[in-house]
């Protein structure tokens, strides 16, 4: 089966990706693969991601550098345009510098650890008449960070969730990856690394922060472990009663890219403390599931099951899933998931693009008001499955090709 592949006509020189006050050379720390491979001028492409990719294109240059008309045409939050009341703090905690970003007219805030994986941990958004905490991780998260998974919004890459065994072959080689969870390799190499900062300001759509991650630079023990070197941007943008989340995946090397992304944050729900978790709504787009055992998809997909239909929407109150919905239903080119509090008439969007087909749903045990919804842009071990002749969402990057993708949190109510 053919992989979804990058724009031909994107090269590495192309800046209209690269958003306001971001240029090429941020690019251009040298990589492991780069010494040793000559550079072609630029890679093959598939015709639907190349429409894809160049609608991206004009939407990133339509207005403010276009990550935020992008996000406002996948559903995203408004921002508040020629306004005052942005910025940006950094503090030295024990974990590193926490980079915040505020809104001081609506009172939201979101913070950030760059040398934890970039991990946006602390969400803080007007729902329900106060400003309130959306995202849950440890309190003491920025001080000792441990432990990705349960904390704030991890970021998996090149792949989300697990790899069976931590071994796959492509394009004729065999890799093997350390594995870390039951046996297999899972969430990436980027998800508890140092990032680089590439920028913090106070811009007229709202507040920013920029990360790089390169894999040869900030993870080089997996250098082995993957076809080639891959470089990841997140821009985040605050603003009003929302968040923007700009993701921009490009290949600097002349060997082809496989590769995968997702996110894993946790939400509360219902927003109050003391809330009433049978009168909550959650709903999410899925028509369909993957099979799975041991986690791993056996690569069959069905309609899904009456437990894990949320088309309609399900009381949090009593949810044990750990599951991958598929079958997503864009709109307009986005799509939302939506947790809703009933007794406070408000409600949390999570939005995405459609480079996003697959969700994951966890509910962690113990922890009733908690719930992981993630956005994949393939199935769990899809660099296994799709050699296999199955549709399992994953993505090849030629030289100088990128994908940028956009994902939105807000609040209503």
């Amino acid at each position: 089966m053919d992989f979804p592949r990058g724009s031909s006509n994107l090269t590495a020189s192309s800046n209209f990706f690269l958003g306001p006050g971001r240029s090429a050379r941020h690019d251009r720390r040298t990589s492991t693969w780069e010494k040793r491979t000559a550079l072609p001028k630029t890679g093959a492409g598939g015709n639907s991601f190349k429409r894809r990719t160049v609608k991206a294109k004009r939407e990133w240059e339509g207005r403010d550098g276009g990550f935020v008309a992008a996000a406002e045409r996948a559903g995203g939050p408004r921002t508040g345009e020629g306004r005052v009341g942005f910025r940006v703090d950094v503090e030295k905690r024990g974990g590193g510098d926490v980079y915040t970003m505020r809104d001081d007219v609506s009172g939201a805030s979101a913070s950030v650890l760059p040398s934890y994986g970039f991990n946006l941990f602390d969400l803080r958004l007007p729902v329900a008449g106060e400003v309130r905490p959306i995202v849950v991780s440890d309190p003491t998260f920025a001080d000792k960070p441990a432990g990705a998974g349960g904390n704030g919004t991890p970021i998996l890459f090149p792949f989300p969730n697990r790899i069976r065994g931590g071994r796959f072959t492509f394009e004729g080689k065999e890799y093997a990856i350390p594995t870390n969870k039951g046996g297999n390799a899972i969430h990436g190499f980027a998800v508890d690394v140092p990032w680089d900062v590439v920028e913090h300001k106070a811009t007229p759509a709202g507040a920013v922060v920029e990360g790089r991650f390169q894999l040869s630079v900030h993870a080089p023990e997996h250098c082995d472990h993957w076809p080639t070197d891959a470089v990841l941007y997140v821009r985040y943008t605050l603003a009003d009663r929302g968040l923007t989340m700009a993701v921009t995946v490009s290949n600097p090397t002349a060997v082809d890219l496989p590769y995968g992304f997702g996110i894993h944050p946790y939400f509360r729900l219902p927003f109050a403390p003391d809330g009433d978790l049978a009168r909550t709504r959650i709903i999410l787009p899925a028509s369909r599931s993957w099979e799975l055992r041991d986690f791993l998809p056996t690569g069959t997909v069905s309609d899904v099951p009456d437990r894990l239909d949320f088309r309609k929407g399900k009381p949090i109150q009593g949810l044990a899933l750990d599951d991958v919905l598929t079958g997503l239903e864009h709109i307009d080119g986005g799509a939302a998931c939506r947790l809703m509090d009933l007794d406070a008439n408000a409600e949390f969007q999570l939005g995405f693009d459609e480079s996003f087909r697959e969700l994951v749903v966890y509910t962690p045990p113990g922890k009733p008001g908690v719930i992981a919804i993630e956005p994949y842009t393939q199935t769990t071990d899809a660099i296994n499955l799709q050699p296999q002749g199955l549709d399992a969402g994953l993505r090849v990057l030629g030289h100088g090709e990128e994908h940028v993708m956009t994902l939105t949190m807000r609040t209503i109510g």
